[in-house]
């Protein structure tokens, strides 16, 4: 009677000892990408937890802002020539005036291909490189401010 007593006791304990161990070691924790990128990272990251890769940078809302009021009939290309600039990039294409200064950063082709058109009729570069493609079309759309006067 009493080697069984002896071995329930061992027994308990090595159940209790496994489930301590077990219990004490840190497993990994999945944390959604979204809960990632709203929090400040620790200063001594836990080498246990399981770091998602952030979302890709969304792109940009367009906001129109007129800075220089379009005529009742649609914008001119001397109103489109004021916003030649980063800080204000204004283009025709296609018979249609878009406001890209907040697509500047955002463009696959570089800054540069969007800085170019700046304060232009930038169809011909458009058309050029983007031409019958419906993706860009879509993209462009969202950048729409007027109709150009011809």
């Amino acid at each position: 009677m009493q080697n069984r007593i002896i071995l329930i006791v061992v027994g308990l304990a090595l159940i209790f000892g496994v489930g301590f161990f077990v219990y004490s070691t840190k497993q990994p924790v999945f944390i959604p990408p979204e809960e990632i990128i709203d929090q400040t990272p620790s200063p001594t990251p836990t080498p246990s937890v399981v770091v998602a890769t952030p979302k890709p940078t969304p792109t940009p809302t367009p906001t129109p802002t007129f800075i220089s009021t379009p005529t009742p009939s649609g914008i001119t290309l001397s109103q489109i020539a004021l916003h030649n600039s980063r800080s204000s990039c204004w283009s025709a294409i296609n018979g249609n005036v878009y406001d890209l200064t907040s697509w500047i950063p955002y463009h696959p082709g570089g800054e540069n291909t969007i800085l170019s058109i700046c304060g232009k009729n930038g169809s011909g570069a458009y058309n050029g490189e983007h031409g019958g493609s419906s993706k860009t079309a879509k993209i462009l759309i969202g950048f729409k401010i007027g109709v150009l006067v011809q």
